[in-house]
């Protein structure tokens, strides 16, 4: 399967950093190979401190394919970054987090831009709008139009997921082990004609904006 993939260089407070972002153009009935609600669920449920106190979580968020019913053109977006960019941060883990900081504020930034003219979109993570999530407080989500869910919570197995559409596999963390790179993954969902080079185009418009300085 041919993608595209766009190179991005963007400047921080510490250090001008490359990162890559991979597209894909598929059906919406592409991603049913995947999903495993059940699985996903229980491993939230075990592993995620989120569990049950977000609302774009498990055990609330929807599945899949309930999630996407209405729509048939998924663009799946496969950002990533090397980590030896990071040697100015000391510690691994804190390197790991300020790589995905710096992919997951871009990559959800412009989907969140663009879904308003192409459709609806599926997050790097949970749905981060509120601050604490009103799950915690046990009460009704306060932004439920505009709340976002990810790939996993909607129980996709995004690890064999990124392994058709891109063949480049997702690395882990662990202590003691920092991977060669790290990445995110989230989509767009949209019934209007689509490609990956109308994808590029879009989010190279969208990058001159996000680092545009202020005046």
């Amino acid at each position: 399967m041919e993608n595209l993939t766009l190179e991005i260089s963007t400047k921080t407070n510490s250090a001008d950093i490359l990162y890559f972002v991979d597209f894909c153009v598929e059906s919406v009935n592409r991603v049913s190979a995947h999903i495993d609600k059940e699985k996903f669920d229980e491993l939230c449920l075990t592993g995620c401190p989120n569990f049950n106190k977000k609302w774009s979580c498990p055990p609330y968020a929807p599945s899949f394919l309930d999630f996407t019913k209405n729509w048939e053109t998924l663009c799946v977006l496969y950002a990533y970054t090397n980590m030896s960019q990071f040697a100015y941060i000391k510690n691994d883990y804190l390197k790991i987090k300020a790589a995905n900081v710096i992919l997951k504020s871009r990559i959800d930034g412009f989907l969140r831009q663009i879904s308003s003219k192409y459709g609806n979109y599926i997050s790097t993570g949970s749905c981060r709008l509120c601050k604490p999530c009103k799950c915690k407080l046990q009460l009704p989500c306060k932004r439920p139009v505009k709340m976002t869910y990810s790939f996993e919570a909607m129980g996709v197995n995004v690890g064999s997921l990124v392994d058709e559409f891109f063949q480049k596999p997702l690395l882990w963390y662990s202590q003691n082990n920092l991977p060669e790179y790290t990445s995110v993954v989230c989509g767009l969902l949209t019934n209007l004609k689509i490609t990956e080079n109308n994808l590029r185009d879009e989010y190279l418009r969208f990058t001159k904006i996000f680092n545009k300085p202020s005046s």
